[in-house]
């Protein structure tokens, strides 16, 4: 069989021996020795195109398992990627929904530290007017001071 190297006919040196056959077998004027010859030959030739198309048709076979072993791992292979990003996106919703659940929960405590805040604010403004008076009382008015203190202990 002839090689991939010429393009043009790829079956050349095949076309040429059938074509010998033919003519052969147009020919009239052969003897038995020559047509034993000529047989001879064909028989030969096809042994060896028996052999060439055996030695292809073993290697095709083989490259075809070949080819439906890496289809069916690259169909596993695709099945795995899928698979992957399902669970990618489950973890995506998962990962949103936590930040949006810490959102609001921050949210929540943010409302809660502004309120104790002003609280403490007030609370520390009431104290620093207390402390004030007292400190006022004390400096400038310390009669009155102590009778305020009377006044507190009697109730």
């Amino acid at each position: 069989m002839s090689t991939v190297g010429s393009n043009k006919n790829l079956f050349a040196e095949e076309l040429q021996l059938l074509q010998e056959a033919r003519l052969t077998l147009a020919r009239v004027d052969m003897t038995d020795a020559e047509w034993q010859q000529s047989y001879k030959r064909m028989v030969e030739e096809y042994e060896r195109l028996l052999g060439e198309a055996r030695t292809l048709t073993r290697i095709a076979d083989r490259n075809q398992r070949r080819l439906d072993e890496m289809n069916a791992e690259l169909e596993r292979q695709n099945q795995l990627l899928r698979e992957k990003e399902e669970e990618a996106k489950k973890t995506q919703k998962a990962i949103i929904h936590n930040y949006q659940r810490l959102s609001e929960e921050q949210n929540v405590i943010d409302k809660r530290v502004g309120r104790i805040q002003i609280a403490l604010v007030v609370m520390v403004a009431v104290l620093t007017v207390i402390v004030l008076f007292m400190l006022y009382y004390l400096i400038f008015d310390p009669v009155r001071a102590v009778e305020l203190m009377e006044a507190l202990k009697g109730k």
